[in-house]
């Protein structure tokens, strides 16, 4: 039976996660190595010491090769970074006077139209994810191929990153000796790997908390209307505690992982806690209580910055979010975190991980590995993604062919 082996790199201020995966016959994905590494050279989704990135990207890589066996063929990665931003835009295609039926190419050039008009200088536009089309005088149609119509209106969420980002992160991961068959925005990876279809249906907000970036995604009507991320997270929750309390950034991540409460009103007064001051070779007694306000400090920041961006794309979260917030990433795993959204945002939440995964289940079925995972259905299923060539991916194909085929042929000859 022929295989493909493909591999998803999340490149992370604080680890760099490598998930290495084997395609059967059926297109489902079987993890079979993974690893997951300090990261070093990049800062909140920036590379700031290329050699250095890459070196730490290899590593983990070779580390994940070693534990599947093999060798990885195909590569995704993820991009982000303070600058990421979304947009909206609304085209429309007059096909013929008398209805004619509609082709992927119809498609793909009124997406390309809604994608001409949102380029923008030292801007990369990464994503133009279709949200609904209008049929002459029918509306909200969510595939229209191969139906009849004489006017095509598209409306198309767009996500664009500067330049200088993707193109630094792409020379890393070259540098680390590979070749990236695909880009995928973090929070939309995220989103692929732990939203359900009815909370995408009926409007959700999707946090994924990192160590430097907050990466969110607001969906309604099964397709995202608005994309950001806020330069702050886990590792700024670590070095508010450091400076708080005195210790090194070391013993802050242990105290934060151990003793960290998200939510003041989860805690005890009377609750202490043992540290360890910086220079000091004795422990101390802590108040919880003070540890939690530190926490639910910067999450307030981190939150406030989600709500005001929601706030200038002229969006009221609490309408459209009917299905509340998910929240994932490395610090969904901080006790309370899901109580102090739920409160902050007044939304129901719930911490969200791949699920129904085949192959290193326990390993992999936690909010850390969203990314990553979600990267892996990215390859399997393209659609929204632009390449650099600005290909738009339609239904799960590419106008120019390139990156779609490889996967369509190869599903083809194992079938």
């Amino acid at each position: 039976m022929k295989t493909r082996i493909i591999a998803s790199i999340d490149v992370g201020t604080s680890k760099i996660a490598v998930l290495i995966a084997e395609v059967d016959n059926y297109g489902d994905i079987h993890i079979i190595g993974l690893a997951d590494r300090e990261s070093r050279g990049v800062q909140r989704g920036a590379v700031t010491k290329l050699e250095v990135a890459a070196r730490s990207i290899a590593l983990a890589v070779g580390e994940a090769e070693n534990m599947a066996g093999k060798k990885i063929e195909s590569v995704v990665i993820n991009i982000s970074g303070d600058g990421l931003k979304s947009q909206n835009e609304k085209e429309t295609f007059n096909l013929s006077p008398s209805p004619i039926e509609i082709e992927d190419e119809h498609i793909a050039r009124l997406i390309k139209r809604c994608v001409d008009k949102a380029k923008e200088d030292r801007y990369e536009i990464v994503h133009a994810i279709p949200r609904k089309f209008n049929l002459d005088d029918y509306i909200d149609i969510e595939d229209p191929k191969e139906m009849s119509a004489s006017k095509l209106e598209a409306q198309v969420h767009i996500v664009k990153v500067p330049d200088t980002l993707s193109r630094n992160m792409v020379r890393t991961i070259n540098r680390a000796g590979f070749e990236p068959d695909m880009i995928v925005v973090n929070a939309l990876a995220s989103a692929k790997a732990v939203l359900k279809e009815e909370e995408k249906e009926e409007g959700v907000l999707m946090l994924d908390i990192g160590a430097g970036l907050t990466d969110f995604v607001l969906f309604t009507e099964r397709a995202p209307i608005l994309t950001g991320c806020i330069p702050l997270g886990g590792i700024h929750i670590t070095r508010d505690i450091s400076h708080y309390m005195k210790v090194n950034i070391e013993e802050a991540e242990r105290i934060k992982e151990k003793h960290g409460v998200a939510y003041v009103d989860m805690v005890k007064d009377t609750d202490i806690i043992k540290i360890k001051p910086r220079g000091e070779d004795r422990e101390v007694s802590a108040n919880k209580t003070e540890l939690a306000e530190v926490i639910q400090i910067r999450l307030e920041e981190i939150m406030d910055g989600v709500k005001e961006q929601i706030k200038k794309a002229g969006i009221n979260y609490e309408e459209v979010a009917k299905a509340g917030v998910v929240i994932t990433g490395g610090t969904a795993e901080l006790k309370g975190i899901k109580e102090f959204i739920e409160n902050y945002l007044d939304l129901p939440s719930r911490i969200g991980a791949p699920s129904d995964v085949k192959g290193l289940r326990d390993r992999v079925e936690r909010p850390t590995y969203s990314t990553a995972y979600g990267l892996l259905e990215f390859w399997r299923s393209p659609q929204g993604v632009v390449s650099s060539e600005e290909e738009v991916k339609v239904n799960g194909r590419s106008w120019f062919s390139e990156l779609v085929d490889k996967v369509k042929n190869f599903l083809k000859d194992i079938s």
